[in-house]
């Protein structure tokens, strides 16, 4: 039975029932062919198309092997490239982005036996970053490998070095300038302790004198101007005595002392200026 003519009603119905992604182990990578069901793929393979071409690829392997490899790593990274640039992305995921196209390369026929194989492939080769995480698995971010690139983080991180030596020397000049404050503060702390302590002994008041210390007398020469009289001189100024001491006041003998009892009775007193108080007498 041969193939249907392109634009036919048949090649229409083929091109409908083979849209979308079909069984792995269905396709046929040396014919580039997709097989519906394992009774289609076995009648290819026994086809005289497929196995003129198992043929020519029997005589060199390696070859076709590697040229599959290159064309299926070539296509990966550009559209990792493309589709996500420096960003991480996890490797099954991205993978499932890679085989929609139908037209791909299939990993059958690399020389990589898995993705996992392949991922730490890119990673020891530097064409990619890669990591594990416990979440997702492999992690995998494309690797920038131009000139361009390569200057522009140079770039970079003398931008960041630069940025780090000024911040450096700020932080030299702020902890000196925090120092000096720190000086000054306890300079002014003593002085402010000094003329608190100068305030405090001003204000204390002078201690009386021990017992038995003879008090203390101070001549104090002070003169004594007196109205002048016509005719006479002006008497020589003699001076005062001072004194400071606790000696106790002379009693005059006409007054009673403590603990002296007057001899006039309460009811005799005699009122200011001589006259007499009348007294009633009462009867008790």
């Amino acid at each position: 039975m041969g193939k249907a003519e392109v634009g036919s009603s048949k090649w229409i119905g083929n091109k409908m029932k083979s849209k979308g992604l079909q069984r792995l182990r269905w396709w046929c990578e040396i014919c580039q062919k997709q097989c519906r069901d394992a009774n289609g793929f076995k009648c290819h393979v026994q086809s005289e198309s497929h196995v003129r071409q198992m043929q020519v690829v029997g005589e060199d392997p390696r070859k076709f092997i590697n040229q599959f490899s290159t064309d299926f790593q070539r296509d990966f990274v550009s559209l990792l490239r493309t589709a996500h640039n420096e960003k991480w992305i996890s490797s099954n995921k991205f993978y499932n982005e890679y085989i929609r196209d139908k037209e791909h390369v299939h990993m059958n026929a690399t020389k990589w036996p898995s993705l996992s194989e392949f991922i730490k492939h890119l990673g020891r080769e530097g064409i990619c970053h890669v990591k594990e995480d416990e979440k997702d698995g492999l992690m995998i971010a494309w690797r920038d490998t131009s000139l361009a690139a390569i200057q522009r983080k140079e770039e970079i991180a003398e931008q960041e070095a630069a940025e780090a030596r000024s911040g450096a020397g700020e932080d030299r000049m702020l902890k000196k300038m925090a120092k000096r404050a720190a000086e000054e503060a306890e300079a002014k702390k003593a002085i402010e302790m000094k003329r608190s302590a100068a305030a405090a002994a001003a204000k204390q008041e002078p201690t009386p004198p021990a017992e038995g210390d003879s008090p203390v007398e101070e001549k104090v020469a002070s003169p004594v101007v007196e109205e002048k009289k016509e005719g006479e001189e002006p008497a020589a100024a003699t001076p005062v005595k001072l004194s400071f001491g606790l000696k106790a006041k002379a009693v005059p003998p006409n007054k009673a002392g403590l603990g002296q009892m007057k001899s006039q009775s309460i009811f005799k007193r005699k009122k200011e200026g001589g006259e007499e108080r009348v007294v009633k007498k009462v009867k008790l």
